[in-house]
């Protein structure tokens, strides 16, 4: 088995957290687990993409690889921009599909939640971090796989394999009742994650391969669909977040085509693709 992993990292890093996650997700929609019951292996199944990422790095290199992995996540100094892009975006992203929605003659939302309870963001976006699934699957998705597909291919492309891959992980979850995948179009959801996948390669490869930078995109989206009336209910309109997919592949567009698709920055920025080639291993999928 280890032999096995060490030849082929990558497409055992999938599999190893499919199927784990099913498994732990499987367990709920088998016995039928309320919320309650259910939480904790939830998060677990949820963690499967990190956890499988310290496990194959283990295995493939030991403790210099498993510290390679934790220290992209220590790598915070990158600059005040990045960080307003990552905590923004998402803000401009739902505000935009809103605003586009209501023009095309969607019904105006209810922000009351956001109003009254506004104070509370900073706690929830710390609270999302840890319990929501962006440190449960940033360095699975991003830390690991990313890093390593870029080793053999362009930025564009390991993104759509991670996007793809990200999105097709979460299939279990539509099938909880109170999940929040639940009430949202399949094919909505799996867009979603291709273009967003894209945005995320974006901000890890221009901050250095910093896996702490995309938990906290991951988390500030996550929160911007929770606090903004974006995500349809069971008898909910699906226009908002159609129009919020779409502005994220404009968005997505716009960084390959300004900053080109093989590496997704700019001439003469500052490169990710030192920290890249120190991943030991091939970078093999098959």
């Amino acid at each position: 088995m280890k032999t096995l992993i060490k030849s082929n990292p990558i497409l055992s890093f999938f599999i190893l957290t499919f199927v784990f996650t099913w498994l732990c997700w499987g367990l709920i929609i088998l016995l039928g687990l309320p919320m309650a019951a259910g939480y904790v292996p939830f998060l677990l199944g949820a963690a499967g993409p990190s956890i499988m990422a310290f496990v194959v790095s283990a295995i493939c290199g030991g403790r210099p690889e498993v510290a390679g992995l934790w220290k992209r996540f220590t790598v915070w100094r990158v600059g005040v921009r990045w960080y307003l892009a990552a905590l923004f975006i998402p803000v401009l992203v739902v505000l935009g599909a809103i605003g586009l929605s209501v023009l095309f003659g969607g019904a105006l939302p209810d922000f009351k939640l956001l109003a009254t309870q506004w104070y509370l963001i900073p706690v929830a976006l710390i609270i999302g971090i840890f319990l929501g699934g962006p440190l449960e699957e940033e360095f699975g998705w991003r830390g690991f796989a990313l890093v390593r597909l870029q080793k053999r291919y362009s930025a564009l492309t390991s993104s759509l394999i991670v996007g793809a891959l990200w999105g097709l992980w979460h299939l279990p979850a539509f099938l909880i009742p109170w999940s929040s995948q639940h009430d949202i179009p399949l094919a909505l959801f799996l867009l979603h994650d291709l273009a967003l996948a894209v945005l995320f390669t974006w901000i890890f490869n221009n901050t250095g391969g910093s896996v702490w930078m995309t938990v906290l995109a991951h988390a500030a989206f996550n929160l911007t669909i929770t606090i903004l009336p974006l995500l349809p209910t069971a008898a909910g309109s699906e226009r908002p977040l159609a129009f919020a997919v779409g502005l994220l592949y404009v968005a997505a567009i716009a960084i390959i085509v300004g900053c080109g698709a093989k590496t997704f920055r700019r001439e003469g920025s500052q490169a990710s693709s030192a920290m890249i080639k120190s991943v030991s291993g091939t970078g093999k999928i098959g």
